[in-house]
């Protein structure tokens, strides 16, 4: 089946749909916001100005993959590589260039070099690769003993027969958030809150920062700077 070509006029991120025209005229036609996982194709967003080709089908445009790429901001590739300047102060070295991470970045990409990064050169609260937070017997063992360096003596238990955890020395009782499993953070960050104010009033130099789905184990320094560039937090427009 021949494919047709289309410009990206508008992107809806909120719906997750894009609209298409066609060379010649007509239209617009729906396409999802990020092309097809078997084109092969980078698990990046659509943008307008992008040239994409596809097969259409009534009023949608599915199989889409890109023929050419709009350019992410200026601004963007600067402060991005402002970023890997920096974290290399911090002993960071990412292996993509400004311009690769500013694209992942503005494309909202589903496989962000920069996060996964980070998350594979810092400390992480969840284990992944267990089958679900909920059932990993080591989350509060490894909990334990990324706190033994800052918090020598640090000890977290589950109350019995409580939503709760005992947070030892001190004899604390945190109750746990009401999380879920779809939302399993928000299960424990009372508990971190606690992990948080311990580390402070021990003066370490670090703190769980929290990354959308989990925490990292960083310097509040590097925490800010993160946020400061949009890889933690909210990203901007």
């Amino acid at each position: 089946m021949p494919r047709d070509t289309f410009d990206v006029v508008e992107i809806n991120p909120k719906h997750g749909f894009a609209l298409l025209r066609p060379d010649g005229g007509g239209g617009p036609f729906h396409a999802p916001l990020y092309p097809d996982e078997e084109s092969g194709e980078p698990q990046m967003q659509l943008r307008v100005g992008d040239r994409v080709t596809g097969l259409r089908r009534g009023q949608s445009v599915s199989e889409v993959a890109w023929q050419s790429r709009a350019q992410p901001p200026e601004d963007l590739v600067e402060r991005m590589a402002e970023l890997l300047a920096k974290l290399e102060r911090w002993e960071l070295r990412i292996p993509a260039t400004a311009f690769d991470l500013a694209e992942h970045h503005w494309r909202d990409s589903r496989e962000d070099p920069l996060t996964l990064e980070l998350l594979s050169q810092l400390p992480t609260f969840f284990d992944w690769e267990v089958d679900h937070p909920y059932e990993d017997a080591t989350l509060l063992e490894r909990l334990e003993a990324a706190m033994q360096p800052y918090l020598p003596g640090f000890q977290v238990q589950p109350v019995q027969g409580r939503a709760a955890f005992a947070v030892q020395p001190g004899g604390v009782e945190v109750v746990a958030g009401e999380g879920s499993r779809e939302a399993p953070g928000i299960t424990f960050e009372p508990l971190l809150r606690q992990v948080n104010t311990r580390l402070e009033g021990a003066g370490a130099p670090v703190r769980w920062v929290p990354t959308g789905d989990d925490w990292i184990l960083a310097p509040p320094g590097l925490a800010e700077l993160l946020v400061l560039h949009g890889v933690l937090g909210p990203r901007p427009a």
